[in-house]
């Protein structure tokens, strides 16, 4: 009796616990066997578990048996029974009480336990025998009541870790915040390792979450098989399983037998699980598991769950309550999915502003935020501030002047250096032609031997024998000494044009200044130079300083109004300069002139639109730092507009240009 209370206590099987109950009872009394029934209805039972000796006679039949069974329902106090047959076999029935319904006769049996002895005709062994059937089946009664128990307090926790499941999957309102709280939860209540939710999109099947990962890489192998082995097993519209060391997936169709095989080799799972789901069908696991054969659902599947272990501790329910968590989760995933497109989700995101404008809290926040707004647009209208133009420059003497190469050949000489101060006709450089230098010669050769016939020519006129001697063939000496004469003018005039080209060659200074080129002797000494090429600038600081900004074209409008404007209120347009080697003070300036076309070369039509040159001059003394090149920072005031304008003016060009253009 101590075993049978121990094996009542524990969490044994109705079948096992039956079939030890009847091994001890024969063991102990001398029993020749027995069995053990359930009642599934009122008139209907079933055998849980039997055992028969060898030695024992042939017991009754089944039908009779049963038939015994239900009269000793009957029986006042639900009280042992005797039966007796002709084999020489007498059945002990004792129905066992429903010890959590309270064992009411007649209904509050919920089985029965049957003893077979041998025949006997001793009332006190019967007696014996009626009280050892009684004692066995408050045992099993014992046994039902704790193994309901047990059930009810499973039921109770899944009861509330369904609540809590549920509780969790509907707080987040968008796709990934639901698949990913139901693939964590799901991890949790099946406690395997990884729980992978993918959804259908379109004809495309999409890894959404992975449980334990924020972010799952949709473009890695992992995302790519388990895609594939969701859509095959949608397909095949049932949930599969399957451990290693079983051949459960064996009556698999043959794509998704070899899908699932390459999806364990690159995942190395222990023991997979994988069940379908559809937004409009929750009769999943009635059908799959309750029913073991009904007809596959011809509904179109929306969900995939897969649940895996990597150890090597296989659960046969992990599938049942995959399926379980399953039908819990796909009602919140088909509206986070149908939430989750972008005109319902834009809509949603208004309807909750408005919602919560029905509050008066809200709607006093409201009322406050739109004052704001009307106050802050009446400001950008009718509040004035200053319209300013800023632009990159740079700094430049008033009177600047290059000095360019009067012909084509080499620097022989170079006579000032970066800075040095100069005078008006001070030599700066000197140039060598050779071919110049060589014609001049030329020409000055010519030139003699001219002078020289016409000397000659002037003897032979004044010597009469000579002047006899011309032939018909030669030319009167007045008309050859009038061709010497012109030639020689001309050549004369030629001489001129040469000097005056080799006296060019000695570069001078136009004006008083100083040198502003760097570096002149390493720069221009020895070097072959082209006729035009620029070499040096001289500048004179003392005459004032100009400034040469670069506008943008879209700010050049807001300048020439200004310009407009100012000439006739017979004003000047202002601005201030700061210089970058003096940040710490701005200068005043005010606009000169803008130019009149922008520079805009062949060879950079697809670079950025150029700038437009707007030159401005400094008041005052120049500054101590001002130096010419040196960069600065111009501010041009082009008057006084609203605030709105100022700030918003190029935005609303923009807006303005895509509207009407």
């Amino acid at each position: 009796m101590e075993r049978l209370h121990a094996a009542a206590r524990s969490e044994a099987t109705p079948r096992e616990f039956y079939r030890r109950l009847l091994a001890e009872t024969c063991a102990a009394v001398g029993a020749t066997g027995g069995a053990g029934w359930r009642r599934v209805a009122p008139e209907r039972l079933e055998v849980v578990a039997e055992l028969q000796s060898d030695s024992a006679g042939v017991p009754p039949s089944i039908a009779s048996r049963r038939d015994a069974v239900l009269r000793a329902f009957a029986a006042p106090q639900l009280a042992p029974t005797i039966a007796a047959d002709a084999v020489g076999v007498e059945s002990v029935i004792a129905p066992i009480a429903d010890a959590a319904g309270g064992g009411a006769p007649g209904h509050g049996a919920i089985g029965a336990l049957e003893l077979w002895f041998p025949s006997s005709d001793s009332s006190t062994v019967q007696q014996g025998r009626r009280e050892l059937a009684s004692t066995l089946a408050a045992i099993a009664a014992d046994f039902h009541a704790l193994t309901e128990l047990r059930e009810r307090r499973a039921t109770a926790g899944l009861q509330q870790h369904a609540v809590d499941f549920l509780r969790r999957i509907q707080q987040p309102r968008d796709l990934e915040g639901t698949a990913f709280a139901v693939a964590n939860e799901a991890r949790r209540l099946l406690q395997c390792d990884r729980v992978s939710l993918l959804l259908r999109r379109g004809e495309q099947w999409r890894l959404v979450c992975v449980s334990g990962v924020s972010r799952a890489d949709r473009q890695s192998e992992m995302a790519r098989l388990a895609a594939r082995l969701a859509e095959d097993v949608a397909n095949w519209g049932e949930p599969i399983t399957h451990v290693a060391d079983r051949l459960d997936d064996a009556d698999l169709p043959t794509r998704l037998a070899a899908t699932l095989a390459e999806h364990l080799d690159h995942s190395h799972a222990w023991q997979l699980a994988a069940a379908p789901f559809s937004f409009g069908y929750s009769h999943l696991r009635d059908e799959r598991v309750a029913g073991q054969g009904g007809e596959r659902s011809s509904n179109r599947c929306d969900l995939v769950l897969i649940a895996e272990r990597f150890d090597g501790a296989a659960d046969d329910a992990v599938l049942r309550q995959l399926i379980e968590i399953g039908e819990l989760a796909a009602p919140a995933v088909a509206r986070a999915a149908t939430l989750d497109q972008f005109t319902v989700r834009t809509m949603l995101a208004w309807s909750d502003r408005l919602a919560a404008l029905r509050e008066p809290v809200s709607r006093r926040r409201a009322l406050w935020i739109a004052g704001g707004i009307v106050a802050a647009v009446l400001a950008l209208i009718f509040v004035p501030a200053t319209l300013t133009v800023e632009a990159p420059a740079t700094l430049a003497a008033a009177i600047e002047r290059e000095i360019f190469a009067t012909a084509t050949g080499s620097i022989a000489e170079v006579r000032v250096a970066h800075g040095d101060r100069v005078k008006q006709g001070d030599v700066l450089i000197v140039l060598t032609d050779p071919e110049l230098a060589l014609k001049l010669q030329q020409v000055r050769g010519e030139i003699a031997a001219a002078q020289e016939r016409l000397d000659a020519l002037a003897v032979t006129r004044t010597d009469r024998t000579l002047r006899d001697r011309e032939t018909e063939d030669r030319l009167p000496l007045s008309a050859e000494q009038r061709q010497l004469e012109e030639r020689l003018a001309g050549l004369k005039t030629q001489r001129q044009l040469l000097e005056e080209r080799h006296a060019a060659l000695t570069l001078r200074s136009p004006i008083n200044g100083e040198i502003l080129t760097p570096d002149v002797q390493t720069l221009l000494a020895s070097r072959p130079v082209e006729r035009g090429e620029a070499l040096l600038t001289v500048t004179d600081a003392s005459t004032g300083w100009f400034v040469n900004a670069e506008a943008a074209q879209r700010d050049v409008g807001e300048i020439l109004a200004a310009q407009r404007a100012a000439s006739g209120d017979n004003a000047e347009v202002t601005a201030s300069v700061r210089l970058s080697g003096d940040v710490a003070q701005t200068y005043p300036a005010h606009l000169m002139a803008v130019s009149s076309a922008a520079p805009l070369a062949a060879d950079g039509l697809e670079d950025a639109v150029p700038s437009m040159r707007v030159r401005l001059a400094l008041d005052g003394e120049p500054p101590a730092e001002a130096r010419p090149g040196m960069a600065a920072a111009v501010r041009i005031d082009c008057g006084r507009r609203s605030i709105g304008y100022v700030w918003l003016h190029d935005m609303w060009a923009t807006v303005y240009r895509w509207l009407t253009f």
